[in-house]
């Protein structure tokens, strides 16, 4: 078997948000053909190894003093994580780090940068005749600058990210983009030659939502009067926006409907200010999320900002919920409006509910036509196969 390395900065297990979920469904899927290392950062005080199955391992290196010390400075000073450009500083400064990639990448027939914040240590430790791939989930650089650019310190943060991302694009041997608006946003910012360019979509696993279906009919638990909204999102400054959105802005209108917002972005929000017909579930496991999908009724995705594509909306429509998001939120998806999805502006959210409500022909049509899209084009088996395939091809040519 060959052997793959993946250098990220940070842990994937467990798999709780949409990047740690991708990246372990891909080396998972990877790893019935390829042996998997995955390296990364992690909190404990030693190295920490963790067999994912027999082909895969997760290693963690332990973060510097002050490493840790600057996160926590940066984070405050600037009101958002910016955890994985810290990384990106320290990481080749980290001689346990570099010490554990060298010995890896001694054996390895591909190297992986996960994201580009672990390749100023990837460029340290590997040699001229590794076959090196990119594998982006967002245009960094853009997606940065969304949050940082207003500030002069956030500015030059992203001048080093769009640095970075420049690099770890030019000196790759192929770039996997999430979407077609990614992979030529890439291009045109780096000047990237287009043909060792490839789609890699988000997926979704969709054996684990088997156990809300009794054969083609979707199994939906009723457990208050009132119809239950779901939103789920982590900590990601776009998804506390989002949830800021429902509280103040849709909430508000449809006060007869109960709208459940999971996920670590709830550590964001003020409780002082939501609404009686607003909940918060915090972190839930895929179990809770499961279930929650069951008593659930319409699934939204009010979101304003963002890059790549949206994991939570594979889930939902896998889950055979009718889905309303907005055009940002159903990015880079291809979803036919009014077929796969309600996609509209966040200000017709109240009445676009109200209306896949009501209306139960429009409902089947969306909870049907949102599952039919992801079986077609976003299970993570059919992801995988066609990396494997561009791996193999261009391995060839390299070799």
């Amino acid at each position: 078997m060959r052997n793959i390395v993946v250098l990220n900065d940070f842990q994937i297990c467990p798999a709780n948000h949409g990047g740690k979920i991708r990246i372990y469904n891909v080396y998972k899927n990877l790893s019935r053909k390829y042996n998997v290392t995955y390296i990364c950062f992690g909190e404990s005080k030693n190295i920490e190894k963790k067999q994912i199955n027999e082909n895969f391992v997760e290693v963690s290196v332990p973060k510097g003093i002050f490493h840790k010390n600057i996160e926590k400075t940066a984070g405050k000073f600037l009101g958002i994580s910016i955890d994985d450009i810290i990384a990106m500083f320290f990481c080749k400064y980290n001689q346990q780090l570099i010490s554990t990639a060298k010995n890896c990448f001694s054996d390895c027939d591909i190297v992986v940068a996960s994201l580009p914040y672990m390749y100023p240590a990837i460029e340290k430790c590997v040699n001229k005749d590794t076959f090196l791939v990119y594998e982006s989930q967002n245009v960094e650089f853009l997606l940065k600058k969304s949050l940082l650019g207003k500030s002069f310190v956030g500015n030059l943060l992203c001048k080093y990210v769009k640095k970075i991302e420049g690099e770890v694009v030019s000196k790759s041997d192929i770039v996997f983009a999430i979407t077609n608006e990614d992979r030529n946003e890439i291009q045109n910012i780096y000047n990237r030659d287009p043909s060792k360019m490839y789609i890699s979509p988000n997926g979704v696993d969709l054996s684990q939502f088997e156990t809300l279906y009794t054969g083609n009919d979707l199994i939906n638990e009723k457990i208050i009067e009132k119809p239950i909204i779901i939103f789920l999102g982590s900590g990601h400054p776009p998804n506390v926006e989002a949830a800021k959105n429902i509280i103040e802005n849709i909430a508000p209108q449809k006060e007869d409907f109960y709208f459940l917002i999971c996920g670590s972005v709830c550590w964001s929000l003020n409780r002082e200010k939501i609404g009686k017909n607003v909940g918060l579930a915090f972190m839930v496991s895929e179990e809770e999320k499961l279930e929650l999908y069951r008593v659930s009724d319409v699934a939204i995705n009010p979101m304003l900002r963002g890059s790549g594509t949206n994991i939570k909306m594979l889930d939902y429509m896998a889950a055979g919920l009718p889905v309303i998001s907005t055009p940002v939120g159903a990015r880079g998806l291809n979803l036919e409006n009014g077929t796969n999805a309600i996609i509209c502006d966040m200000s017709e959210f109240a009445i676009k509910i109200e209306q896949v409500l009501q209306n139960e022909e429009l409902y089947s049509k969306l909870s049907n036509g949102g599952r039919r899209i992801v079986n077609e084009k976003y299970d993570w088996d059919i992801i995988v196969e066609d990396m494997e395939n561009e791996f193999e091809k261009n391995l060839m040519e390299f070799e």
